[in-house]
């Protein structure tokens, strides 16, 4: 190996573990969950199952099917299950099935993220090294006596700090992306150096790599054209049949890959009568607002590469907007495309660098387009991980051509292209540092970004939290982060969490966002903010989808103990008016509650009753005036009334000591003592608190006295 080789490999390696050495301090976020530590396949390292079952089945269970076509990337779903089975230790004691709750915090805890994410960033690593290995295969006329300033080493470079990658690479989950070109790209290289030596055990390293390639995602599927496409810019001798030879493993690769995807996932077909909005972001729209909206997406992509900033993981609706051709964007963009199409097209003869990169592009970017298949949003980050490295090639092309320009202070531009080229690369062995502090500012602003960037993927909550001030239109994000906004105020009891948390929750329904996901997080939210009734209200709408749901039972059934033990305390504290208020509301929600019919019947006949006690003094001495002999009416209306709150408390719940006691007072206090005594005395059975059996014989024996004495 030429010592120059050795500086690019060291450079490139250190390069990835100054942009991605701090997601090792990273945890889980986003579809992690559903992969790895609540996936039971993954966690019972069940491989037979992961390779013949939809990648969320062990997530969602059988039957269940996350988005349109099924997910199949079991190679990924492999590693985490190794990884698990490996390095889980002791608290694969203490993981359970089925997404139990501790499992999050189990697998947080222990050495496995730190493993997992060094694995990513290693492959990443792996990846990065094959590209500039390949890509020296096919264009060695634009390496450079400056290593530096190499095309495949620019452009590996650009591809390899660029931010957009953040979501891959910080991403656990993200595995996928990293493998899938990592297999299709040593598919490609083994091609390359089929054609060079002439070995046929190229081909079989070949086709085991696009095997891998295709087993982590379909993806690589695209390298069927990215092979013969690399083949012809390549300028190494080779022979017609060489298209043939060098595409069959890929081809055998890939029926093996398909027929064990119908095995696993069947023909995928959609219901369309079924769909969402979270599945399919146009399944509202006509097909020429499809495409518009296509179009859109693809302008931003375009965008976020030559300026990656701000940078999200969603962009479910409604973040972008639906749109139309009556849009000049549209049209803008559209005319953009098709002249990149043609100037590929009419440059191909001649094997441009530009020509190549763009149908890379094209070629890898058409199966996450959303032009010939939905890919159930309107877009992500992640699907041009693999296509920037044509944008990465043009980028790098036009950094060694400023560099050769800046050396020669401009080139003549009558002489021929190949005199061109062998003047700029000369040229480049004497270009200025200024071109070098050109790179380096680059390469140090691409550092920073994704320095930055990969905080934000250290767990759910802080991901949802960071990325909902820029998905603040997104039905997604805006649940997502109400929900972690909500965790956090568990976690500190500060109410601007719980105002956050309200403000994203509120702006999701806004959104179109009405699932059980989002009534049942409503409903914890008003649960905390002791708004038991509107909580009531979420829950019933969660029932009313899902009426065995047991988490939301549980929930509906804790608001109600809620709601009688906050009314108990304002009781307590002596303010009744607040206590009646709880009462009254919750009964809406739970009428045959005992315990809330005892708190209104208490509260209306203790207050009746001293009213009622008082207005009888002044009607004996003044037996003529009518307003208080209207006062005394009412207030045994009243009494009435609280007695039957409490007579149906105790129907309810016969050895309910305090409803009994409560409705023994009442009737005492119209005069009833000999259905009054007997409730006292069996609320004395019941009671087995001293200071209420002590409160309960100072009643019976003060209401005993008075009924003798009539």
């Amino acid at each position: 190996m030429k010592k120059t080789q050795l500086y690019r490999y060291i450079v490139l390696i250190v390069a990835v573990i100054l942009a991605y050495g701090d997601t090792l301090t990273l945890k889980y976020a986003s579809d992690d969950r559903m992969i790895i530590f609540e996936n039971d396949y993954t966690l019972q390292g069940d491989a037979g199952k992961i390779m013949t079952k939809d990648a969320f089945t062990g997530y969602f269970g059988e039957g269940e099917q996350l988005v349109a076509g099924g997910r199949y990337r079991p190679l990924s779903q492999l590693t985490f299950m190794l990884e698990y089975q490996v390095f889980g230790g002791s608290i694969k004691d203490e993981v359970g099935l089925h997404r139990a709750q501790q499992n999050e915090k189990l697998f947080s805890n222990s050495i496995l993220p730190v493993v997992q994410h060094g694995v990513n960033v290693l492959y990443y690593i792996l990846l990065c090294l094959l590209i500039y290995i390949t890509l020296q295969k096919i264009f060695p006329s634009f390496e450079n006596e400056k290593w530096y300033l190499s095309l495949p080493f620019l452009a590996t470079l650009v591809f390899l700090l660029h931010p957009l990658h953040t979501e891959a690479v910080a991403n656990i989950k993200g595995r996928d992306e990293i493998m899938c070109m990592l297999g299709a790209m040593t598919a490609l290289y083994c091609s390359l150096r089929f054609v060079e030596k002439r070995q046929w055990w190229w081909l079989l390293l070949s086709f085991v790599a696009m095997l891998f390639g295709l087993f982590s995602k379909e993806n690589a599927i695209t390298f069927l054209a990215v092979i013969p496409l690399a083949l012809y810019f390549t300028p190494a001798e080779k022979q017609k049949t060489d298209y043939l030879w060098t595409l069959l493993p890929a081809v055998v690769a890939s029926v093996v890959f398909l027929a064990a995807r119908f095995h696993a996932l069947g023909a995928a077909e959609v219901d369309t009568t079924q769909q969402l909005a979270l599945n399919n972001p146009f399944v509202h729209s006509t097909k020429a607002q499809e495409i518009a909206t296509v179009l859109i997406t693809w302008g931003i992509y375009l965008k976020l590469m030559i300026f990656p900033h701000p940078l999200t993981h969603d962009y479910y609706p409604n973040q972008i907007e639906i749109t139309n051709f009556s849009n000049p964007l549209v049209w803008l963009i559209l005319l953009a495309v098709l002249a990149l199409v043609v100037y590929a097209v009419r440059k191909m003869k001649g094997r441009g660098v530009v020509a190549f990169a763009i149908d890379f592009f094209i070629i890898t970017f058409s199966i996450t387009s959303n032009l010939l298949f939905n890919v159930g949003t309107f877009m992500n980050e992640r699907f041009v991980f693999m296509p920037l490295l044509g944008f990465a090639l043009v980028v790098g092309l036009l950094f060694q051509k400023f560099a050769g320009f800046l050396a020669a202070g401009g080139i003549a531009q009558n002489a021929s292209q190949k005199s061109k080229r062998a003047a700029a690369k000369n040229e480049l062995s004497k270009a200025p540092t200024g071109a070098i502090a050109v790179m380096v500012l680059i390469g140090v602003l691409y550092l920073g970004k994704t320095a930055v960037r990969n905080l934000a993927w250290k767990d759910d909550i802080k991901l949802f939290t960071t990325d909902v001030e820029v998905s603040d239109k997104s039905m997604k994000c805006t649940l997502s982060a109400g929900g972690s906004y909500l965790k956090l105020y568990e976690k500190t009891n500060q109410n601007k969490y719980l105002k956050l948390a309200e403000t994203y929750l509120t702006r999701a329904l806004q959104l179109g966002r009405s699932d059980t996901d989002t009534w049942s997080m409503l409903g914890q939210l008003y649960f905390f903010k002791k708004d038991y009734v509107a909580a009531a209200a979420c829950y019933q709408n969660v029932l009313k989808a899902k009426p065995d749901d047991e988490v939301t039972l549980g929930n509906l059934e804790s608001m109600r103990g809620a709601s009688v033990a906050e009314a108990n305390r304002l009781i307590e504290e002596g303010d009744r008016a607040g206590a009646l208020a709880i009462a009254q509301a919750a009964i809406q929600d739970n009428p045959e509650s005992p315990d809330l019919l005892n708190i209104l019947g208490r509260l209306a006949g203790e207050e009746a009753a001293g009213q009622l006690a008082q207005a009888e003094a002044a009607l004996r001495n003044d037996p003529a005036n009518a307003t208080l002999r209207n006062t005394v009416n009412q207030k045994k209306s009243e009494l009435q009334k609280s007695i039957a709150y409490l007579e149906k408390a105790v129907e309810l719940n016969p050895d309910f000591a305090s409803a009994n006691e409560n409705l023994g007072i009442a009737y005492a206090s119209v005069g009833r003592f000999s259905e009054a005594i007997p409730l006292l005395q069996r609320a004395l059975k019941l009671y087995t608190e001293e200071k209420d059996i002590a409160r309960t014989r100072d009643n019976l024996s003060k209401m005993q006295a008075a009924a003798s004495g009539k």
